[in-house]
């Protein structure tokens, strides 16, 4: 987050986060830069100002509120090469990435026709991530230690998205669907995950 000297959001800052706020809530073209400006403490002039048309503020926003992490660097310094262990450090990383980029996620499916680009923005990061288990799962498969027969980047897939699941019926319905807690679900996913990997080599 850009701060001030005196460590508050700058104005940029607080129109982008109210402009984030009311594209969730209402959808891109159910909100005004009018609005946006207003519900910000701002003119329209100043929006103007600062991002030209409110295409270039949503452009702006997505650039530097999106979070991001070197999730391959993050996950191989800790790499144990025991399948649960490793599966569930990445059910975690997975999760964390995607609720700190809750809003963006859920616009980028609201907007996918209209400005496809947040989600090639924001799927930047879930695909480093996917390769990464890729690789994982076919140095296990060399050290015997995941069946030699599946096809790892159809695992990998299935893996994320059973998790991408999880979070997308959890925002959208709330616990009427996701009934369980975050942390059941990935120690009870993690676990049918490991004997599937591993049914044929035992």
């Amino acid at each position: 987050m850009t701060l001030t000297a005196k460590g508050k959001p700058t104005t940029e800052e607080m129109i982008m986060n109210t402009a984030i706020d009311l594209i969730e809530q209402k959808g891109y073209n159910g909100v005004s830069t009018k609005e946006i400006a207003q519900e910000a403490g701002y003119s329209e002039m100043t929006l103007f100002r600062h991002f030209g048309t409110k295409c270039g503020l949503l452009e702006r926003a997505v650039e530097h509120k999106g979070y991001l992490v070197d999730m391959k660097t993050t996950l191989f310094e800790q790499v144990t090469y025991d399948l649960r262990k490793d599966l569930k450090k990445v059910s975690e990383l997975y999760h964390d990435y995607n609720n700190r980029n809750a809003q963006m996620v859920l616009i980028a499916f609201q907007e996918r026709h209209q400005h496809p680009f947040i989600g090639e923005t924001i799927s930047q990061n879930p695909k480093q991530l996917k390769l990464y288990l890729i690789e994982y799962l076919n140095k296990m498969q060399d050290m015997g230690k995941v069946d030699a027969d599946i096809c790892a980047e159809t695992q990998a897939m299935n893996f994320l998205w059973m998790n991408l699941g999880y979070f997308l019926s959890h925002h959208l319905g709330g616990k009427v669907v996701a009934e369980s807690s975050l942390d059941c679900f990935i120690d009870e996913s993690v676990d049918a995950f490991v004997k599937i990997l591993t049914y044929c080599k035992n």
